[in-house]
């Protein structure tokens, strides 16, 4: 489920930013655009960190769990 949370957030950031760059927004919405686009971004970035961090854990749990039966051999 977080990573359809995350892909929501990552298609939400670049609906801003294509519409940014074409000009979707009056002068006086960019303000409140970019607080928003800026909310987001950090928490994709948080998300991903997440994602990184338990993906390397299980790379560990994995690789930890296979030494004892290398020594073995």
């Amino acid at each position: 489920m977080e990573s359809k949370n995350l892909q929501l957030l990552i298609n939400l950031k670049q609906i801003v930013e294509v519409s940014q760059s074409r000009g979707c927004w009056k002068a006086e919405e960019m303000k409140d655009i970019g607080i928003t686009y800026n909310n987001v971004s950090e928490i994709v970035k948080q998300l991903q960190a997440e994602q990184t961090q338990e993906k390397d854990k299980q790379f560990e749990e994995i690789t930890d769990d296979l030494e004892p039966e290398l020594d073995e051999s």
